[in-house]
């Protein structure tokens, strides 16, 4: 009975709310609202989207003519807002009566920089009042270049050099900063690392990626360890609009690439669901050096309500990959013939990684101005590596120095932040605390080889010794360590604009606990350390106005990393090096500039390694242990500007860099300090051009890498040539299908992106590469 009562009650309920839901007998006639939307010259802007607010709240997106269409409208007053990425959005007020139609022409304006980042502070912030060197590259930019490598996704971005060692071991650097982990990588706001800090650049395929950040500087008072030189953040989620969309992309390239991608974006009224794959195979420009693909990422966004907005993300990624070996150099320059295409390195030597990663995010709305946000992460990563690619000039006699790693890595984070907003008067405050909780538990097995083949160059085909134990040579027992790792963190930082001056200050607290052993020994090596990272910084606006804004920004910032300790075995005596966490402090000062079309910031910066410490062996149970310090004061600039008709643009940047050594031995008698930092060019420099032809659009651009020393611990080093790449792309589109022609080292020139440690060899770089992109968007 009760069952039965309850049900009659809320039929009854749901028949007075239909009855009260019943249109009047005499409904007001609707009305109707129609624009057009161009640039500046009179071309017109397709996928723009339009959100109408008001009397009633509607959206759309602009057609292949620029229209958009609103109908089925109550009397009263509206906004129509629209946007498009590369232009300042714009809203226009207008009052419709009942009935009535509206024809708007919308003329939107290029933006030549993007309105908001959110790498900076985790948060979305206006990039104009941002205190640190910042750069975006939008999705329509990474689609227009057909980037399909990190350099060409990172171009327009001042003062960054990227290399692969053979096919894998991607690496970006800064600053004169040589280590991956010396930049913290984020995937989708999400920390990509492994327990040592390095990003594992080789498991994320760029022709994936829906956007980019780039901040220079320490930013470890809010993200913690590793990021030290800048902060990358890369999206791979499509990006949001109001109507659903998907894309099919299909490409072929030299050697031997082809590729596959599709996406996918479908919105409803309180959130969306979005993902993209690709599949993809290369030859490689190396012998043996093929490369296999797979990635994918899922994402749902749903807001339930203001208490609780669930956004679900995953992404996976599958790489096969063989390696190639290095070349051996004399005065920077190629010995004995060797080309790129040679590789001296040992058959099977190659790379497969298998990473798996998922994220929960949990938005609340506490207040209008008080947001609690919950974000939980796991990620897997099985990775095999073998290798098998040292050579070294004669006459020294060299192996090949095979080795087998099989890593399986599993890491939890759990990151909470409260934001909080307040406004009184000409006063303004963000402020952002939080806390964070992140796990590591790596297991690692590496079989010893000993005795192997040995070579001299120019023949490293034939061996001079041990020819019947074989390149790998002799195998012997798997070592198996044991490394865990547990950070707790807590952090805070409040940002506060009065008028004109921005403030912001930030402070976090780290402690990390690391812990090393091997099943074969009960010797361990463990840490328990904790740090304070501040970050104070100021801008001001110097000029504000309609048509220019100038502001000057400073800042003081403070990274570290910890580093991963070791198990050294000399005489079978174990020892644990027990290292110090690397901490790195940066000034910086500079100008931001931003008109209608043009926007440009420069800064001068002097950051200093303070802490780096190494230890060497000094006997059988002995290690000395130093500070390798470091110093780089530089300045870097980048500009952006869009030309008055035609959406055509241009791109420059430039980077002085003088990385020195302040203090470094390795050992007790040899002093290198004051010399250069190793592969740390004075100057890097950019530039490019896009036209915007009709249906076509092509791009251009030019990148510059200076001279520099291949090594940074002999008396006289080997000084590698300057070298500088050209690259070019052609669109075109024909409705929903367009085309990308792309190429890159057009001139084919030859040149060492990276060092090998410490021989007097390098990786050549990636030879010329032709690339094409047929897109359909549905």
């Amino acid at each position: 009975m009760r069952i039965l009562l309850n049900a009659l009650i809320l039929a009854l309920l749901f028949t007075l709310q239909a009855h009260s839901w019943q249109a009047p007998n005499d409904p007001a006639p609707a009305g109707t609202v129609t624009a057009t939307v161009t640039d500046s010259s009179g071309a017109s802007i397709r996928d723009a989207r339009a959100e109408l607010s008001g009397s009633a709240r509607r959206s759309a997106q602009s057609d292949e003519n620029g229209r958009v269409s609103l109908s089925a409208l109550p009397a009263g007053t509206y906004h129509l807002t629209v946007s498009q990425a590369g232009f300042s959005p714009r809203e226009v007020p207008f009052e419709l009566a009942a009935g009535g139609s509206k024809e708007l022409a919308i003329e939107l304006a290029l933006a030549p920089m993007a309105n908001f980042v959110e790498t900076v502070s985790k948060v979305k912030e206006e990039t104009l009042n941002v205190p640190f060197l910042v750069s975006t590259v939008s999705a329509q930019e990474l689609r227009d270049t057909g980037a399909g490598s990190f350099d060409e996704a990172l171009r327009t971005v001042a003062g960054l050099q990227h290399a692969t060692q053979g096919n894998v071991y991607t690496r970006i650097s800064t600053r004169g900063l040589r280590d991956t982990a010396d930049v913290l990588v984020l995937l989708d706001g999400v920390p990509f690392r492994q327990a040592n800090g390095s990003a594992d650049l080789t498991m994320i395929p760029v022709n994936m990626l829906q956007g980019a950040e780039f901040v220079k500087g320490p930013a470890s008072s809010v993200y913690g360890r590793s990021a030290i030189g800048g902060t990358a953040q890369f999206f791979t989620v499509p990006e949001a609009q109001p109507r659903p969309s998907a894309e099919l992309v299909f490409g072929v390239g030299s050697f031997s690439t082809f590729e596959g991608q599709g996406s996918f974006h479908v919105p409803w009224s309180r959130g969306r669901i979005a993902g993209a794959s690709s599949l993809a195979r290369s030859d490689g420009y190396q012998k043996k050096t093929g490369r296999d693909t797979n990635f994918g990422t899922l994402a749902v966004d749903h807001t339930f309500s203001k208490l609780l907005n669930v956004r679900l993300n995953y992404w996976g990624s599958d790489v096969e990959a063989g390696r190639g070996s290095i070349i051996p150099l004399r005065n920077g320059r190629p010995l004995y013939g060797i080309t790129p295409e040679d590789n001296f390195g040992i058959d099977g030597a190659g790379f497969s990684g298998q990473l798996h990663s998922f994220t929960g995010k949990v938005d609340t709305e506490l207040t209008p101005r008080l947001l609690l946000t919950n974000t939980f992460n796991f990620n897997r990563y099985d990775r095999f590596v073998t290798g098998g690619i040292t050579i070294l000039p004669a006459p020294t006699v060299s192996n090949k120095g095979w080795s087998e790693t099989n890593t399986r890595q599993d890491t939890w984070i759990h990151d909470t932040v409260l934001r909080w907003d307040a406004a009184k008067g000409r006063v303004k405050s963000s402020l952002l605390g939080g806390a964070t909780f992140e796990g590591n538990d790596q297991r690692q097995a590496s079989p010893t080889f000993t005795n192997p083949a040995t070579f001299t160059g120019p023949d490293y085909v034939n061996p001079v010794a041990n020819a019947a134990n074989g390149p790998k040579g002799i195998r012997g027992a798997a070592v198996t360590s044991l490394f865990n790792q547990t950070v707790q963190s807590a952090y805070l930082q409040d940002r506060v604009q009065v008028d004109r001056v921005g403030i912001t200050l930030g402070l976090r607290f780290d402690h990390f606990d690391q812990l090393l052993r091997r099943l074969d020994t009960p010797v361990q090596a463990g840490y328990d350390k904790w740090k304070l990272s501040p970050r104070v910084a100021a801008d001001v606006a110097l000029l504000r106005g309609e048509r220019l804004d100038v502001v000057a920004f400073g800042n003081f910032a403070q990274g570290f990393r910890p580093q991963v300790p070791a198990l050294s075995t000399q005489n079978n005596v174990i020892i644990p090096q027990l290292l110090r966490p690397e901490v790195t402090r940066n000034v910086e000062g500079g100008l931001r500039v931003r008109s209608g079309r043009l926007s440009g910031e420069a800064s001068y910066f002097n950051m200093r390694k303070i802490d780096g410490q190494r230890s060497f062996r000094s006997g059988p149970d002995d290690f000395t242990f130093v500070n390798a310090t470091s110093r780089v004061r530089g300045f870097e600039a980048e500009l952006r500007a869009r030309l008055p008709k035609g959406g055509h643009s241009v791109f420059a940047n430039y980077a002085h860099h003088n990385a020195r050594h302040i203090e470094f031995r390795t050992t007790l008698t040899t002093d290198f300090s004051g010399y250069r930092v190793r592969m740390s060019p004075a100057n890097i420099a950019g530039g490019g051009v896009t036209l915007q032809l009709a249906r076509f659009t092509w791009t251009n651009s030019a990148a510059y890498v200076g001279s520099r020393p291949l090594r940074d611990n002999v008396v006289n080093p080997q000084w590698l040539p300057s070298y500088t790449l050209l690259t070019s792309s052609l669109g075109v589109r024909f409705g929903n299908v367009s085309a990308v022609v792309s190429a890159t080292n057009l001139a084919d020139r030859f040149y060492i992106a990276d060092d090998f440690s410490s021989q007097d060899a390098g990786c050549p770089g990636v030879p010329r590469s032709i690339t094409l992109r047929v897109r359909y968007r549905f």
